[in-house]
Parts: structure tokens; C-alpha cells; sequence
């Protein structure tokens, strides 16, 4: 049974109790004005019928107003709970893939990869870009081109950034900006919305 069904079946539940009560609470108010009603005559009985049925309007009124705030409050708790729970299974799956990249970057395709991105690279910025990487990637690449080759701190997973410093161009072929963009690409899906 899924969060929706559950809380329909919940808010109906509350609604039939709620009016179960409204019907009690109107049967009481009857019977009590039955038993206030007086002699006095049929201007009486009609004063207090519409009396009583000013106030039960007046209390159906009330009750309609709390059972509207009740139930937008339960909306909101279920569309928050909703929420927390989708972020929550969002960062274990990318937690996942993270893991993975780690992995791929210990394995012999690895250096294919970095072959690759370099060749990207150069074609996209020049055979003179400077190629940034994590430090553990530093001597990988300096076997694979001929490039300046720098350690970047901020290139935790793997890949590469190329810089171009005379015409100020980056290109950014790093594994960590790669899982960003599919995380909040993954994120921003409208099947994902509430």
C-alpha cells in the first residue's frame, strides 16, 4: 500500500468519524431543544427550531473549518514526509554510483578513460592545454601525453579538466562533475515532483 493510498484511507476514516460525531452531537442538540420546548405555543417551538438550527449551522461552520486546516496540515506533513523519503533513496542510489566510479577508477579501463578524455581534450582546447587531475592521476598521465599535467585537489573521483590560459577556456571531463550533473538532472525529472 503506497504513502497516497494509506493517507486517503486515513482522511477517510477521520471523515466518517468526524461526521458520525456531527450527526451524534446534532441528535443531542435536537432532543435537548425537544425538551426545552415550553407550552408557550408554536411562535416558541419555531423561535427555538430556528435557534437550534443557527446553531448547528454556526457548529457545522467550526467543524468544517477545522477539518479543512486538519486536512491541509496532513497534506503537507505527507507531501514533506514524501520528500524527505525520495531524497533520501536519491543520494543512497548516487551514494551507489559513486562507489562504483571509485571502483572504475582502480581498474585497467581507467586509463582508456583518461586516454580518451585527454584526446577530448585536445580536440576541444588545443594539443597545448594544461590537463588537470586528481593527484593520484598525475604520473598515469604524464605516460599517456605530452601536456602539462597538474594535480587539482578539487577532482576527488577521477577524470580530467583541461584549461586553456591564453584564451581563458575550461573543459571539464572530470567523473565528479559528471555524477553532479546526472544527480540533479536525475533530481529535477517532473515524474519526480510531488
Amino acid at each position: 500500500m503506497d504513502l497516497n493510498e494509506i493517507n486517503r484511507y486515513k482522511m477517510r476514516m477521520f471523515k466518517e468519524n468526524v461526521n458520525k460525531q456531527a450527526d451524534e452531537e446534532i441528535a443531542l442538540l435536537t432532543a435537548r431543544i425537544r425538551d426545552q420546548k415550553s407550552a408557550a405555543g408554536k411562535e416558541k417551538e419555531e423561535a427555538a427550531a430556528r435557534e437550534a438550527i443557527s446553531q448547528l449551522r454556526r457548529e457545522q461552520t467550526a467543524f468544517e473549518q477545522r477539518y479543512k486546516r486538519e486536512l491541509s496540515r496532513c497534506d503537507y506533513e505527507t507531501a514533506k514526509a514524501v520528500r524527505v523519503y525520495r531524497k533520501e533513496l536519491i543520494d543512497g542510489f548516487f551514494e551507489e554510483i559513486r562507489n562504483d566510479l571509485k571502483l572504475f577508477a582502480e581498474s585497467e579501463k581507467y586509463g582508456n578513460y583518461l586516454k580518451k578524455s585527454v584526446e577530448k581534450a585536445q580536440k576541444a582546447l588545443g594539443e597545448k592545454c594544461v590537463i588537470l587531475c586528481a593527484a593520484k592521476d598525475v604520473e598515469k598521465l604524464k605516460k599517456l601525453c605530452k601536456n602539462e599535467i597538474r594535480a587539482d585537489s578539487t577532482i576527488i573521483l577521477g577524470g580530467i579538466g583541461a584549461l586553456d590560459e591564453e584564451k581563458g577556456l575550461f573543459c571539464d571531463l572530470t567523473l565528479d562533475k559528471a555524477l553532479d550533473d546526472e544527480s540533479a538532472a536525475f533530481s529535477d525529472k517532473k515524474e519526480l515532483r510531488l
